[in-house]
This record gives C-alpha cells, sequence and structure tokens, in this order.
C-alpha cells in the first residue's frame, strides 16, 4: 500500500517541480534584466531609494493579507481533497472579506499619517505606492487557493513571469521616452499590480473545482480566525526578517546601502531556489500526509525535499562565493562590485544553511503546529533586529548581511528543535 501510494504521490510532485523549474528557469533571467538595468539606469541613489519604497510596502501589505495564502493552502487542500465544497467556499468568500476590510483600514490609516512622513523624496513616494496594497491583497487570495488545489504552477505565473515582463516593458517606454523616474516606475508598479489582480483571477475561476452552484457556503469563522493571527504574524515576521535589513539601512545608513543590499540578495537567491521550488510543491501533500497521519510519508517528502534541494544549491552557493565579486561587476557594473560582493558572500552561506534544513517552516505549518513556527521567526527577528540596529552603522550592507545570515541560522535551529519534539521527526 505504501508503495502504491507513494507512487501516486510522486508522479504529480516531479510533474510540478519539473513544471515550475521550467518557470523559474524562464523567470530568472527576466527579472535579473529588470534588476540590473534599474540599478544601472538610476544610478545607486536612486536605485536605493526605489528599493526603500518598495520594502515599506511589501511590509505594510502583510497586515492584510500575510497568512491568507498560507492558510488558504492548507484548508483549500484538505476541503478539495474530501469534497467539502461548502467549507472550500467559506474559506474562500471569509478570505475575501478579510483582505478587503483590511486592506482598506490599512489605506485609510496611511494616508491619514502621510502628513506626518519626513520630507525627503523616498518617504513621500510612499503615499503613492500604498495604492498597491489593495490589488496585492486581493491576488494573494488567488494565490494561495491555487497552492492549496495544488496549481503551483498557475499561482506562480503571474508573479514570476508576466510581472517582471510587464515591468520591463514599463521601463523600456519609460526610458525610451525620457521619462525615466522614481515616481513614473511607482505608477508602473500601480498599473502592473493590478493586471496580475486580473490574471490571478481568471486562472482561479478557470481552474477551481466543478461543483453545483447552489452550494452552501460554510463557515469555520472562529477556527480560521484563530489559525489566521498565527499565520499572519508568521509572514509578517518571515518578511519582516528578510525586508527589515532594507528599511534599517535607509533609515539608518545611505541610499547607496540600500542599493548594494538589494544586489546583494538579488545574488544570494539564486543559492536558495531550488528550496523555493520545493516548499511549492510539497506544501499541500504535507498537509495532506499529517490529516491522514501517515508519518511515514511526511518524513520520507521532508527528507527528499531537503536532500534534493541542498544538491543543487550546493553549486550554486559555491560559484558566487568564489567567483561573485567578477560576476556582480560584469552583470550589475563596477560600482556594484565590491559594495556588493561581501554582503552576498555573507547570505550566500546563511542561505546554504537554509537549504541544508530543508522545509522545516512549511512542515511545521502544514501539520498544524504554526505557532511553533512563528515562535522561532520572533526569536530569528529579535537577534536579526538587534544585530542590524547594532552593525548597519558601522559596517552599512556588510552589518546588515551578517544580521540577515545570522538570524536564519538561528531560526531554522529553533525550527528542527520543534520538528523533532513536536512531531518526532528528524529527517536530515
Amino acid at each position: 500500500m505504501w508503495n502504491k501510494l507513494l507512487l501516486v504521490i510522486k508522479r504529480p510532485l516531479i510533474k510540478s517541480f519539473i513544471s515550475l523549474g521550467m518557470l523559474r528557469a524562464a523567470s530568472l533571467p527576466l527579472s535579473l534584466v529588470v534588476s540590473v538595468l534599474l540599478a544601472r539606469e538610476l544610478g545607486p541613489e536612486k536605485f536605493g531609494q526605489y528599493v526603500f519604497v518598495m520594502t515599506v510596502i511589501s511590509m505594510l501589505a502583510l497586515p492584510v493579507a500575510g497568512g491568507v495564502p498560507a492558510l488558504l493552502t492548507r484548508e483549500i487542500a484538505v476541503f478539495s481533497h474530501k469534497m467539502q465544497w461548502g467549507l472550500y467556499r467559506g474559506v474562500i468568500r471569509f478570505a475575501h472579506v478579510w483582505v478587503s476590510v483590511f486592506s482598506l483600514i490599512v489605506l485609510a490609516v496611511f494616508l491619514s499619517l502621510s502628513g506626518w512622513l519626513p520630507s525627503e523624496s523616498k518617504w513621500q513616494f510612499i503615499t503613492l505606492a500604498v495604492f498597491i496594497l489593495p490589488f496585492t491583497a486581493l491576488a494573494a487570495v488567488r494565490d494561495g487557493a491555487l497552492k492549496g488545489l495544488a496549481k503551483p504552477f498557475y499561482s506562480e505565473l503571474p508573479k514570476l513571469l508576466i510581472q517582471p515582463a510587464l515591468l520591463l516593458i514599463a521601463f523600456l517606454y519609460l526610458l525610451s521616452t525620457n521619462r525615466l523616474s522614481v515616481e513614473n516606475l511607482i505608477y508602473s508598479q500601480i498599473i502592473v499590480a493590478f493586471i496580475i489582480f486580473v490574471l490571478f483571477s481568471l486562472a482561479f475561476l478557470k481552474l477551481q473545482p466543478v461543483f453545483t452552484s447552489d452550494t452552501k457556503p460554510e463557515y469555520h469563522t472562529k477556527q480560521w480566525g484563530r489559525a489566521l493571527l498565527p499565520f499572519t504574524l508568521l509572514a509578517l515576521v518571515s518578511s519582516f526578517n528578510t525586508q527589515i535589513s532594507l528599511v534599517l539601512l535607509g533609515v539608518l545608513s545611505t541610499d547607496d546601502q540600500v542599493a548594494a543590499m538589494r544586489v546583494a540578495e538579488r545574488g544570494a537567491q539564486f543559492v536558495v531556489l531550488s528550496l523555493t521550488l520545493v516548499n511549492l510543491v510539497v506544501a499541500p501533500y504535507f498537509a495532506k500526509a499529517w490529516r491522514d497521519q501517515n508519518k511515514e510519508q511526511l518524513q520520507h517528502l521532508a527528507r527528499q525535499a531537503a536532500r534534493g534541494s541542498f544538491s543543487i544549491a550546493l553549486p550554486i552557493g559555491l560559484i558566487l562565493l568564489f567567483g561573485g565579486q567578477s560576476l556582480l561587476g560584469w552583470v550589475f557594473g563596477d560600482e556594484y562590485a565590491l559594495s556588493a560582493y561581501y554582503p552576498m558572500a555573507v547570505l550566500v552561506i546563511g542561505q546554504l544553511f537554509n537549504v541544508f534544513c530543508g522545509s522545516v517552516g512549511y512542515l511545521l505549518s502544514m501539520s498544524g503546529h504554526e505557532r511553533d513556527t512563528l515562535k522561532g521567526q520572533l526569536v530569528a527577528v529579535l537577534f536579526s533586529v538587534l544585530l542590524c540596529v547594532w552593525l548597519i552603522p558601522i559596517y552599512g550592507a556588510i552589518g546588515a548581511a551578517i544580521g540577515v545570515a545570522i538570524s536564519i541560522v538561528i531560526w531554522n535551529c529553533v525550527l528542527l528543535f520543534f520538528v523533532f519534539k513536536k512531531m518526532g521527526m528528524s529527517y536530515i
């Protein structure tokens, strides 16, 4: 029985992994081209301002929809598997109401406080960029629902391929008409966010299961609300841990150091790419295996995810560590080669440890232990903030990278402990 079940699971896993890998392979050059062109054409100072604004917006979006995708992925994976279409419709409606109400609240609060922002241009740009929030929040509902339906390719297609393609088109238009500026780039981001929301909606309507239109929605509002809080905090803390370095650099250091850190992060992302792909594929299968109390299957999936991801990440990390400075100079320009290499090297080491530990966060969250994941994230964020505040004024982007890398190590160690303690698993 085990062999038959594993064979059934492996086939969609392998197929999804290959399709996502192809999508990532197509999207990475496109995203890299956008980042390179922006970095070169805007210069370190303006590019740093643009990165700072978009980072602040991404953090403002977290209280609105941060936990919704993870909640929908877990619940819809179970409801569709058991054909509980009433609960399926109920949780989707619940998610739409949640993000609609809170996006309006955050938008209203922020706009009412906009007059208190510093007069520097990068702070004033945030008042314009905040209109991206409603579109990204509603798109997050579709994103989580598609992942729960085991359609990770369609949930990632708009973000990975279409969005950078549209941004590249907008950039080329602004450049050709001599209108390239941080403000016009933000206008472009608003338009692109709306288009991505529409595409997410079309994909979800086409791919959702067929059930009778008179199926009455059922609601477990209290249960979903209790689960959404830790999921939202987890998403908030997780993103806060990766983005806080850029925000603190914008506050405590200079715009060119923000730009250096962004370039360093772009390089280090190649290391964690394999784990990102695996997480997108295995998340709903973690949830199903846990609900079926199939611990053997769960541990096997987690072990294979960790080993497979690290076998791909290690050679990429070594290339970046030993040849990264030349690559950065060739791709982004000589002005970024030295300023971004050492932060990137630090981040690469931290991400290699992250990939080695595997899908610990998803393993806990998809099996109902999201509160333990949150505890690990909170500890990591505390260390990250303290280290960044201490090191950024002295070392700039290198100090921020050290703070982020140490927090990544702490986070994974804490989560591995919880996996062993709460789930009785040791898969590394």
